[in-house]
């Protein structure tokens, strides 16, 4: 029976080729793009579960109101803080710190041997406990003593090789640092970055009894300030986390009170965050150790991937209950012989069955035929053996059967329900509520589309809007060159003067911090005569004389830095002016307080400049000051040539010949700033294709709809024509009920998109206002789509010999 069931299906599928063709390419566009977004998003899950009772592990985040309004919510917390909730609470069975050294100073590192040396990122300093907290698999050495020395370092298996090759690392020394600050450590372990998914994905492991940073960590006392330290805890299996979170609050009044008193803090709160939801649950954090995704992100793929699939499954009811009449003669046949309801519902659900899980063969190959597009799309690494997993199988195997059942259940309880009698002399076989029914479905195939297409315009306006707005400085033909040493450092005016005589160099200057870098300094300050335990966070960078001529930063008040100032002379921003309630004319008769006691510095402000945005759009601008810096971090040089390459090389020739065993290291500022975007600009790429497909995929099931309306109506047009009907009027009358149905769309999906994009937007200070001729566009584009499709195959129908239907109704 069940061969009988698949050989009718099969053959009922051949003859039936337009509608199997529409339905086929319909459920497998819809397939591809599910399988392919199921794919990205299980690439997001399972991050740090392979950790040791990973559920007991959690991150020490803190929340601390800045200068008496907004909150700063940071992944981070100060240094003393996780062994004093070890020390304090029996519930913590371990505790662990990493510190990300990369965003503090730029570190080159050698083989001991080699005079080859890179800068390589992800680097970590971390107590001797860090092996024990989180589980990594050692290829070299024992996990568990790896970092109990100073000066010893454990390698990811990738740098490992690109340091010593295929030889065992174990007892190598490496060469960290250069100057005064270089470090000679000893390999203690080598480990695989590629066995599992985590947050944390360090390059190298430093420990942190290590001179410098490691001391500093190690002796800072303050439970108040210097929130630069990523801290983890582990609590026993009987912990619990609810009542644990509640001591927090006890926690910081005990041991932080006077520390936040002393830096004028008026709150911090710290918050738990189990380890296994950080790279999917914090995304609105600061100072993530590396990128971390979104679950609202993937809901928002997620749900793109469902409304496709589901307008591919109404293509397959709309055409399967219009061509009802095509089948009716068989099917009142078969009840007559005594082929039961049951039976035919079988049989129709079995053609639609078939239909979908072919669509899903089909996919597979193009899915990885897609793959390398996808990759650079989202910026992961997925391969076909990506597709080996039981559980993205299972719900692959589910989402078959799922949309062959979705999309024929309603078909075949039309179908089987049709009665003999009616079929066999040709009577209505069609209840009139199903067309009220197929016109509901077309309708949110256009809620959908004209949904997608206005929210492909919103993001793809907000994505200009970051690229386009005036960020206060001038961004193009700009280029950042890492400085990196201390000898590197020292040689600032020579390379400054070398690099001025190269052909296409305008200007030099520099700086700790480049254009879109976090800036992580600050300092707490007040007014002189203030209270100095009422103080506001105020961002801090270095910069060198000119700096402000080569980013284009224009002066509002006062003078540019010069050779004579120090570290007491201050320029600041406009946001730093209204912060303290300074009057732009009094400005340069002004001076910012830090410290306290003894250490009281006074910094007189010499220069106003005009607010730049120095973070992401996403962020209001923060009050700034900047200081004479004479060892900065980057030397920055405006440009102007139409040869990039040939100025990079002569760049590089220059470098090299002034300063030794550093890498030329560069980037173009203009490109720093878009990456700062990335995420809404992946978003808009996925969001136009998707929007292209469900486009398609709604033009496939029209294309079908009205060939089989203007076959219905075969014998009407012929006799409107025989009596004088236009072309024009013939194609009215096939085309207006589309019409409608694409006005009553837009009136639902307008509001909808909006909702959901205002909301979207709201996580930008810097963003764009909706207007509405957004919607219009979106609406006027889906009638424009519905006239093409539906007008071309009205047309042709219009214009056919009347002669011709008539003779062969």
């Amino acid at each position: 029976m069940l061969k009988n069931y698949i050989k009718i299906a099969w053959r009922n599928l051949l003859k039936n080729k337009q509608q199997t063709i529409i339905n086929l390419l319909g459920l497998t566009l819809g397939t591809v793009s599910c399988l392919t977004i199921l794919l990205y998003v299980f690439a997001q899950f399972g991050y740090d579960q392979h950790h040791n009772e990973a559920d007991t592990i959690y991150r020490v985040e803190t929340i601390i109101e800045r200068n008496g309004q907004e909150n700063y919510e940071s992944s981070t917390s100060s240094p003393p803080i996780a062994f004093a909730l070890k020390e304090d609470f029996a519930e913590v069975e371990e505790a662990t710190r990493v510190v990300l050294t990369d965003v503090f100073y730029s570190t080159l590192i050698r083989a001991s041997e080699s005079k080859d040396a890179y800068y390589e990122p992800r680097v970590y300093m971390a107590d001797s406990t860090f092996f024990k907290v989180f589980d990594f698999e050692f290829i070299e050495g024992n996990k568990l003593t790896s970092l109990n020395e100073p000066n010893a370092v454990v390698l990811s298996s990738y740098l490992k090789h690109k340091l010593f090759g295929n030889q065992n690392a174990m007892g190598k020394t490496i060469v960290w640092g250069t100057g005064e600050d270089t470090l000679i450590l000893t390999v203690k372990g080598v480990f695989d970055e590629k066995a599992n998914k985590s947050h944390l994905n360090p390059n190298y492991v430093v420990s942190m009894s290590t001179p410098g940073m490691g001391t500093f960590v190690q002796t800072f006392e303050s439970f108040a300030t210097n929130n630069f330290v990523h801290s983890y805890v582990k609590l026993s299996a009987n912990g619990n986390i609810a009542q644990f979170q509640a001591k927090m609050p006890g926690f910081i009044e005990d041991r932080a009170a006077k520390d936040l008193a002393d830096a004028g803090m008026s709150s911090k709160a710290l918050e738990l965050k189990k380890v296994t939801d950080i790279h999917l649950r914090s995304n609105g954090r600061k100072n993530q150790l590396d990128k971390v995704s979104s679950i609202t992100y993937l809901y928002f793929l997620l749900s793109l991937a469902f409304f496709i699939q589901l307008v591919a499954c109404i293509n397959f009811i709309n055409l399967s209950t219009a061509r009802a009449s095509r089948r009716a003669r068989e099917i009142g046949v078969r009840k007559v012989v005594g082929a039961g309801k049951n039976a035919l519902m079988r049989q129709f659900l079995g053609e639609s069955l078939l239909l979908s899980l072919f669509a899903i063969l089909i996919s597979i190959p193009i899915v990885i035929l897609l793959l390398p597009l996808v990759n650079e799309l989202t910026q992961v690494s997925l391969t076909y053996l990506n597709l080996y997993q039981w559980k993205l199988i299972s719900v692959l195997l589910a989402l078959g059967i799922g949309t062959g059942l979705a999309a024929g259940i309603y078909p075949a309880i039309i179908l089987s329900s049709i009665k003999p009698v009616n079929a066999l002399k040709g009577g209505t076989i069609m209840q009139s509520g199903n067309g009220t029914l197929r016109k509901a479905l077309v309708v949110f195939q256009f809620v959908v589309s004209i949904g997608l297409v206005a929210t492909v315009i919103i993001i793809s306006q907000q994505f200009r809007f970051t690229q386009e707005k005036d960020l206060g400085y001038t961004k193009d033909n700009l280029i950042a060159l890492r400085i990196g040493t201390d000898d590197a450092s020292s040689k600032f005016e020579s390379l400054k003067s070398a690099f001025l005589n190269i052909p296409g160099v305008i200007d030099v200057s520099s700086g700790n911090y480049a254009p879109s870098e976090i800036i992580l300094a600050d300092n707490g300050c007040y007014l002189p005569g203030g209270n100095s335990e009422n103080r506001t966070v105020v961002n801090r960078n270095g910069v060198s004389d000119g700096y402000f001529r080569t980013m284009g930063i224009p002066f509002l008040e006062g003078r540019d830095f010069t050779e004579a100032d120090t570290v007491d002379q201050i320029i600041v921003n406009e946001a730093t002016l209204r912060a303290f309630n300074i009057k732009q004319e009094n400005a340069l008769s002004s001076s910012l307080m830090q410290g306290s006691g003894e250490d009281t510095f006074e910094m007189r402000i010499i220069g106003v400049v005009a607010d730049y945005h120095f973070a992401s759009l996403r962020e209001e601008i923060e009050p700034l000051f900047l200081h004479k810096e004479t060892t900065p971090n980057w030397l920055f040089l405006k440009t102007k040539t139409n040869n990039y390459s040939e100025l990079l090389t002569q760049l590089e020739g220059q470098w090299k010949s002034t300063v030794s065993n550093v890498p030329f290291d560069y980037r173009f500022v203009d490109k720093e700033v878009e990456r700062l975007y990335d995420e809404e600009k992946r978003l808009g790429l996925i969001s136009v294709a998707f929007t292209v497909l469900a486009i398609f995929i709604s033009c496939l099931g029209l294309f079908g709809l009205i060939s089989y309306v203007t076959e219905q109506k075969k014998k009407e047009i012929g006799i409107r024509k025989v009596l004088g009907a236009s072309v024009r009027s013939v194609v009215q009358l096939l085309t207006r009920d589309f019409v409608t149905l694409v006005l009553i769309a837009f009136l639902i999906a307008s509001p909808i998109a909006y909702y959901f994009m205002s909301r979207w937007l709201e996580g930008f200070t810097y963003r764009i206002e909706i207007e509405w001729w957004v919607f219009l566009v979106s609406g006027g584009f889906a009638l424009i789509i519905t006239m093409l499709t539906v007008g071309m195959q009205s047309l042709k129908s219009a214009v056919a010999n009347p002669v011709k239907s008539l003779r062969t109704e």
